[in-house]
């Protein structure tokens, strides 16, 4: 019967490391622990404390073992992320002198969208009325990084 409780201990880290390289669910990972639970307290009914003191000492061994097996043999440097994604910050000056301005929709505006003002676009929202693609709109209002328009009409 020990061999078979070494089988389901053995099992059980190999289940554990499968659900820290591949990501999933967390099936293997509860079928590991599980499987860890069951060969532990096996060999502690069958076999007593010290075969269970035993078993438990070597998983912990075997695990950290394993652990700097998979370290140095690359695998792990291909599932962990190392790259870095260096974010700026929007640029509010470029918001600055945009009201009063008027510029034409790239977009429909339901009500956020996409319009060019002075060869540059900018995300926009209206009033909360949809503005068709291609209409020309007044920049009135701008809060945070929010640009607000409202569609130009021509004053007569």
């Amino acid at each position: 019967m020990l061999p078979w409780i070494g089988v389901l201990a053995i099992l059980g880290l190999v289940l554990i490391y499968a659900e820290m390289l591949i990501p999933g669910f967390g099936v293997f990972g509860v079928l590991g622990i599980v499987s860890l639970m069951c060969s532990t307290i096996l060999a502690a009914k069958i076999y007593g404390f010290f075969v269970f003191f035993v078993m438990l000492i070597s998983l912990i061994i075997l695990f950290f073992a394993m652990l700097v097996l998979v370290k140095k043999s690359g695998l792990y440097n291909k599932v962990i992320l190392r790259d870095r994604q260096d974010v700026q910050d929007f640029d509010e000056s470029k918001l600055v002198g945009l009201i009063g301005k008027t510029g034409i929709t790239r977009t429909t505006l339901r009500p956020f969208g996409i319009a060019e003002i002075d060869g540059k676009s900018f995300d926009v929202r209206s009033l909360g009325d949809f503005i068709d693609k291609g209409k020309k709109v007044e920049v009135i209002q701008i809060s945070g990084k929010t640009v607000t328009v409202k569609e130009w009409k021509e004053e007569s």
